[in-house]
């Protein structure tokens, strides 16, 4: 049985997406548990940084600290092993709407403190531009894992 050229050509990004997502999807997770570690280690830390952003009350800044590291970390590993990988995507992408959106807001009026995303130095400014590129990037890694197959179908052999 010999292949047509429309077959092969067919193949190629099935075989492509195969074999990348799931590269994308580990490092989606890996880089949520990077991002999680040092919350879940020094939740005040944490908790300066969400106070710094001053869009929640107190007792809810507690709770944040405490409880969104944990989300992360659930996300990161749901990546990382490749269960529940939808579910985490779609945490995982929506949360970086949000972020995207707290960062521009944050700019907008006029604050630029640091994001809290992989540093709990709430003294250090945070670069805007790059924190947005660099949330855009994780949302497209999110939305590659949320929306390609898990497991591509082959085209059947005629």
């Amino acid at each position: 049985m010999s292949a047509t050229r429309g077959e092969h050509v067919r193949a190629l990004p099935s075989a492509l997406v195969k074999n990348v997502t799931p590269v994308v999807r580990i490092i989606l997770g890996a880089v949520f548990l990077f991002s999680c570690a040092g919350k879940i280690a020094d939740p005040a830390g944490f908790a300066a940084i969400v106070t710094n952003y001053q869009l929640l009350p107190p007792p809810l800044v507690t709770t944040t600290a405490v409880v969104f590291p944990w989300i992360e970390a659930v996300c990161g590993l749901a990546l990382v092993f490749g269960r529940f990988e939808k579910g985490a995507a779609l945490l995982v992408s929506l949360m970086m709407v949000v972020f995207t959106g707290l960062i521009l807001y944050n700019s907008y009026r006029g604050l630029n403190i640091a994001c809290g995303c992989f540093s709990l130095s709430a003294k250090a400014p945070s670069d805007i531009a790059v924190n947005t590129l660099r949330n855009l990037s994780i949302l497209a890694a999110g939305a590659w894992v949320l929306f390609f197959p898990k497991h591509q179908r082959l085209a059947s052999a005629r």
